[in-house]
């Protein structure tokens, strides 16, 4: 018998942690298929981590190669076969699939679905009706899962019943609803009750001196308190996490509304006040800046080997004046004083002479804009809301038991696909609508606030964290400093080249 070539479309969305979920799986169920349908040379696969709804957004490189290699003939020879662990690997929109099996069918391709057991030709009008069957069919799930999807949410709001991740402190009773294991409810975990301990050092409740996060969390290191889930240490922005969620005081949090949960509250409500006061207090301090001496050394880049760029003292060249260096080959040394007069201004003078940072904040019609915020009842609101909902969603499903049955497993699978592509959908409508820009929560609320006084008594913290996000290649550019011998002139204008986000100078 000829041997044909097999090449595999393997697909899967991503799971948490952005890990592909099965393609493993898929190619050791297609080797063992071979067996019995072949025998096939195994060529090039195609490999696919996007969604297969028609709801996605995100671009998926081989499925795109894949319909264009069977119509231009590039896919191989007539007669061999496009390999698929099933037929909803393919396509979860039925003109998509049917385009697909068109293309294979003028190449005279045929395809194995590993799941059927069989062997398809396109041509033959039989395997035609049931490669499309199989397609509508899948969907048709797809849209039933959005619906179901949607119903369990609204029910669990209207219950109270626990959401999202499990809260430390907390484990959680599961039931089988609508064929899927859901969190009804949840209890105290007796063995961390250091939890409630965490709330009153923070405050300084009932008669406890009061402490920083960070005291807290090396403390808890100290003493082997680790996460339940993954044995990690507990660090300071976990804690502040944890000392915000207010399913500690029995609150449910849904799509920007709150209604009381199910369960018991483990820190009463004046605790947990007492700790936000703590946390929002302007004068609080989270950071001493005794780490962080210069503002544009964490920006600023070698534009020869890409590197980081340190201070020093510069040579007699420079009579003993700070200098940026190349930190890791000296490959370039500049003027401190001119490079930040260039990038910052010269705010010591008379009148303060503006660099590139100041001068661009300076400009009221960009302060403005820098303010906006969602308007109540928005459609973006509207967008955040539907797109927390399915991220609760997605991460019920998966802190839920691992199913005990295969079928129950591929459901699951297949559920969580279908949530993931609605989420990166409405992720990428929310990315086109103009969002708050991160300065809006750093630079003084009032537009006629004098910038020079205002960037003069802001911490080092806050200088360079405005810095970094100006000097980007989204914004103004990334700055990149060039040796004597690449540049036009000494000068520190022409050693200065600024990087745009495709690379390009700018």
């Amino acid at each position: 018998m000829a041997t044909r070539t097999g090449r595999e479309y393997l697909r899967v969305s991503k799971g948490k942690g952005k890990t592909a979920r099965s393609i493993s799986d898929q190619h050791r169920d297609n080797l063992a298929a071979e067996k019995d349908h072949g025998p096939w040379g195994w060529g090039e696969p195609y490999k696919d981590t996007g969604s297969a709804s028609k709801f996605a957004t995100k671009a998926r490189d081989d499925f795109e190669r894949l319909p264009a290699d069977l119509t231009s003939g590039a896919f191989g020879e007539p007669d061999d076969v496009l390999v698929l662990w099933e037929i909803s690997r393919l396509a979860r929109e039925t003109g998509r699939g049917v385009a697909l099996i068109d293309a294979a069918e003028a190449g005279g391709y045929r395809i194995h679905v590993t799941s059927l057991d069989r062997t398809f030709t396109p041509r033959n009008y039989g395997d035609r009706h049931s490669l499309i069957s199989g397609t509508n069919d899948a969907e048709k799930e797809a849209r039933l899962l959005s619906v179901r999807t949607l119903r369990g949410v609204n029910s669990a709001v209207d219950e109270g019943r626990p959401h999202g991740k499990i809260p430390f402190g907390y484990r959680r009773t599961y039931e089988l609803i609508d064929g899927r294991p859901r969190p009804v409810s949840q209890e105290a975990v007796p063995d961390e009750g250091p939890l409630v301990e965490l709330f009153e050092r923070v405050a300084g409740w009932n008669g406890r001196k009061r402490e920083s996060v960070r005291a807290v969390a090396l403390d808890w290191e100290r003493r082997g308190i680790r996460s339940r889930e993954t044995g990690v240490v507990l660090s300071r922005q976990y804690l502040v996490q944890m000392l915000r969620r207010k399913a500690y005081i029995g609150i449910r949090v849904h799509g920007g509304t709150e209604r009381p949960g199910n369960w018991k509250a483990l820190v009463e409500p004046e605790l947990f006040e007492a700790v936000q006061r703590v946390l929002t207090d302007p004068t609080r301090k989270t950071h001493t800046g005794t780490q962080i001496k210069h503002v544009l050394t964490g920006v600023l880049r070698c534009d020869t080997c890409g590197g980081t760029v340190s201070v020093k003292p510069g040579g007699r060249a420079y009579d003993g004046r700070l200098v940026y260096r190349c930190f890791r080959y000296d490959h370039f040394t500049i003027d401190k004083a001119e490079v930040d007069r260039l990038l910052i201004g010269d705010l010591d003078a008379d009148p303060p002479q503006l660099g590139v940072i100041l001068a661009y904040l300076s400009a009221p019609h960009r302060h403005a804009a820098l303010s906006r915020r969602p308007e109540p009842g928005s459609d973006e609101e509207a967008k955040r809301a539907e797109l927390a909902t399915l991220k609760d969603e997605l991460e019920e499903l998966e802190a839920a038991p691992r199913p005990k049955t295969a079928r129950a497993r591929l459901q699951r699978t297949a559920d969580m696909e279908e949530l993931e592509t609605d989420i990166a959908r409405l992720e990428s409508e929310l990315a086109k609508l103009t969002e708050p820009d991160p300065l809006a929560d750093i630079l003084p609320s009032d537009p006629e606030a004098d910038l020079v006084q205002w960037w003069t008594a802001a911490d080092i913290t806050t200088r360079r964290a405005v810095a970094a996000l100006l000097l980007s290649p989204e914004v103004l550019g990334a700055v990149r400093i060039k040796r004597v011998a690449d540049s036009a002139s000494p000068d520190v204008t022409d050693r200065i080249r600024w990087v745009d986000a495709d690379g390009a100078a700018t």
